[in-house]
Formats: C-alpha cells, sequence, structure tokens
C-alpha cells in the first residue's frame, strides 16, 4: 500500500503473520490455512508441555485463547476469525511522532510543550476472518463498543475490505450504504471476540491519563 511504516492499518500484509511450529513429534514439511491468533501461543504451549486443560482453568482463569494442538494434528482449526487490538501513541498522530527527529525534540516531550492530540482515531480494534478485513478506529478518549452500525459510523472510523473481489484492499466498502448488513454481521463478530479475549473494553489506557514520558506533564489532555 506504498506506506513507509506498518502502524496499524488492518490490511492482510499488516497482521496476517505466517506461524511456525517445529515439534519432534510432528511431520514437517506441511501448511495449514487455519487462523489463529497471538492469544493461542500460551495455551497451545501448556498443551504440548502436557497440562492438563482442567489445570489450566484452574490455575490460569484469565488465559484467552485456544489450543492449536489440534491444528497441528489435523490441519485444521475452529476458529473463525481473529481479533487484532493496537494502542500505540506513535501511530494515533503523525506530528507528534515527528517532533522525536527534530534537535529540540526530547526537550519538548520532557516539558510537555509538545504532546499527542489524544482526539485524533488511531487506536484500532479489528476483525479479520478467511475473506474479509474490518476495523473500527476510535479515539484513545472515546472509547467505545457499537450496538449497531449508526453506533459504529457515528463513533468510528471504519474500513471493510473483501479480499476475496479485491485482494489489494483498495475499496473501503464501510463507505458503501449498500454493505450496511455486512456492516452488522462483522461489527456483531468483533464486539463478540472482544468479550471474549478482552473483556468490557470501555477503557482505553490514556483514559486514565498516564505520565507517559516525564513527570508532571505530560499525560492525557481530557479537560476531566
Amino acid at each position: 500500500h506504498g506506506l513507509r511504516q506498518k502502524g496499524n492499518p488492518v490490511y492482510d500484509e499488516n497482521f496476517h503473520v505466517p506461524l511456525i511450529v517445529c515439534h519432534p513429534e510432528i511431520d514437517g514439511g506441511t501448511a495449514t490455512d487455519a487462523m489463529a491468533s497471538a492469544v493461542d501461543l500460551a495455551p497451545t504451549l501448556l498443551a504440548i508441555a502436557g497440562v492438563d486443560d482442567s489445570i489450566v482453568r484452574t490455575e490460569f482463569p484469565d488465559l484467552r485463547g485456544r489450543s492449536l494442538t489440534g491444528v497441528l494434528e489435523t490441519g485444521t482449526g475452529d476458529r473463525e476469525g481473529v481479533l487484532t487490538a493496537v494502542e500505540s501513541v506513535s501511530m494515533l498522530d503523525g506530528s507528534f511522532w515527528g517532533v522525536f527527529g527534530e534537535p529540540d525534540g526530547p526537550r519538548r516531550i520532557q516539558s510537555g510543550e509538545a504532546r499527542p492530540d489524544w482526539n485524533k482515531r488511531g487506536f484500532l480494534r479489528g476483525y479479520t476472518d478467511h475473506r474479509y478485513s474490518f476495523g473500527r478506529y476510535f479515539s484513545p478518549l472515546a472509547p467505545n463498543r457499537p450496538n449497531d452500525v449508526d453506533q459504529l459510523l457515528a463513533d468510528n472510523d471504519v474500513v471493510l475490505h473483501d479480499r476475496e473481489i479485491d485482494p489489494t484492499e483498495q475499496h473501503n466498502l464501510a463507505l458503501d450504504p449498500d454493505h450496511r448488513d455486512l456492516l452488522t454481521t462483522y461489527n456483531t463478530r468483533l464486539e463478540a471476540l472482544i468479550d471474549d479475549e478482552i473483556g468490557a473494553d470501555t477503557t482505553a489506557w490514556v483514559s486514565n491519563k498516564p505520565r507517559l514520558l516525564g513527570l508532571p506533564t505530560w499525560h492525557g489532555d481530557s479537560p476531566a
């Protein structure tokens, strides 16, 4: 897509990362298109290490994801989609990111003179399956859990790509009113996966006004 840095655009080439597993008891040289998430790695390693599922549920009740041992054995998985969650100041405000390259940048950041614009919609929640890439970008000062398309579009910048008919992801279907039903479907799937793998997800970390780089001047710029 001609982007110099990967950032958080919900493009397939950005988040579709191959997972390579080498295990002495599993035949090598095979491949699968089964979907997996980074949150599946810990459950998979525990299963490979022989930790019983009941122990995992008891000892690690907040552990998200699912074991990929079934995928390793059969080549098929049960994931319909994968959640992507990105909260990064450097990807929120390009103007602030540029300050780091200026001679007096460290001083301006330390003093609080330079700070990101928290109102920009640069934090991401995304959902990807075998065909579609869907994402909504929101301000860290306005995290939200949209229940319908109207709320989705009002509180977020939204993208939806059909990689089957648009493999280079050039056309944003979210901008087309004819695809509202599809937006409803993928918004529902995303929010369900957020419930399963994150939880309530109603507070972005910056809403707590963290002192990020220097005391006491740089924290969230909300008036509250």
